[in-house]
């Protein structure tokens, strides 16, 4: 269970070996032990008793900022890491292992994206004309992303260049299916500049969180990525990590709006930008909660999407720490969204 913490004025404090949440005249009380993460956002407060509780259950706290983004956040300091795991990871980012596995992750992010337009297309019998070319485009671009012989440099451009071309003919795409009045003519980041953006913005921050306690807990370092630049305070890992994740914020923003859950009075809307408030962050954070803890087929398992990420980052894990010559653990195999 994720709790989260969006209402100003909230309190959560501890009382007999259990998180006490206040909100106004109501109190609730949850087991520790059903608990993996609590996030905190706006002009909520949580008292030194809690944190200490969450210390010792191994429960991350995460602060987000009012983009969804996170800002801070507190855990468990015994995380299991080794230094071996991170010599490995810094060795990797200057080898052809980083750009393979980067590779890996890109290609497996486009896969993503053609599996749920063509998902989205079964489901609109006689609309097929307004998905084809998409898809088109982005299985050209997952054919050609190959490295082989490339430079460091020179294959970093490249997959920058495949993914971009990729990605602004999926999100054209997926303009397209929204009811008329939330299409939007490009993607928005800091600030979103329509709804859509704006709820995805917010889903793609509470997944941060989620790749950034995964690099934590296997040990990765999430400031040492192999795509991202290597700039002061920038988790480049997890940057990089989030990737073929993303499409789990992306399926449950277009399913709010085509669901038709989406109303105006759940946005602030300036002049140049347009973020989610009150009544709409505790909408898509329920919904990407159920949509995180629904189960996929996933390596001859049933498996919550949210341990997947966890899961993949043990996995790049043991990639890092596989001697030369040596069989490599294969990298992402998510067959099902």
């Amino acid at each position: 269970m994720q709790v989260v913490i969006n209402t100003p004025g909230t309190f959560l404090t501890q009382k007999d070996e259990c998180f006490r949440l206040k909100q106004q005249e109501r109190v609730f009380d949850i087991s520790p032990l059903k608990v993996e993460t609590i996030v905190v956002s706006n002009q909520a407060m949580i008292s030194s008793q809690a944190v200490i509780l969450a210390l010792e259950h191994n429960i991350d706290i995460v602060f987000l900022d009012k983009y969804g983004d996170p800002v801070g956040r507190i855990w468990f300091s015994k995380t299991g890491s080794t230094s071996l795991i991170r010599r490995k990871q810094l060795e990797a980012a200057e080898n052809p292992l980083g750009l393979k596995l980067v590779e890996e992750m890109i290609r497996q992010k486009i896969k993503n994206q053609v599996l749920f337009l063509k998902k989205l297309m079964h489901a609109r019998p006689g609309q097929e004309e307004l998905f084809k070319p998409s898809l088109h485009v982005l299985e050209e671009a997952g054919a050609r992303l190959c490295l082989d012989g490339a430079g460091l440099d020179e294959s970093r451009n490249r997959i920058m260049g495949f993914e971009g071309t990729a990605g602004r003919t999926y999100f054209r795409c997926l303009s397209g299916i929204l009811p008329e009045k939330y299409r939007f003519k490009e993607r928005s980041r800091r600030p979103a500049k329509d709804p859509f953006n704006a709820c995805l913005n917010y889903g793609y921050g509470v997944l941060y969180s989620l790749v950034e306690k995964a690099c934590i807990l296997s040990g990765l370092d999430p400031y040492l990525g192999f795509l991202h630049t290597d700039n002061y305070n920038k988790k480049s890992l997890v940057f990089d990590l989030i990737e073929p994740f993303r499409i789990f914020g992306e399926q449950t923003t277009v399913y709010l709006f085509t669901g038709k859950q989406i109303k105006d009075e759940y946005f602030d809307i300036q002049k140049e930008s347009v973020s989610l408030n009150q009544q709409g962050k505790p909408v898509l954070i329920e919904a990407m909660n159920k949509h995180l803890d629904e189960s996929v087929r996933y390596r001859r398992k049933n498996v919550k999407r949210r341990h997947i990420i966890q899961h993949e980052c043990h996995r790049l894990a043991n990639i890092l720490l596989a001697e030369s010559g040596e069989k490599r653990p294969d990298w992402l195999e998510i067959k099902e969204l």
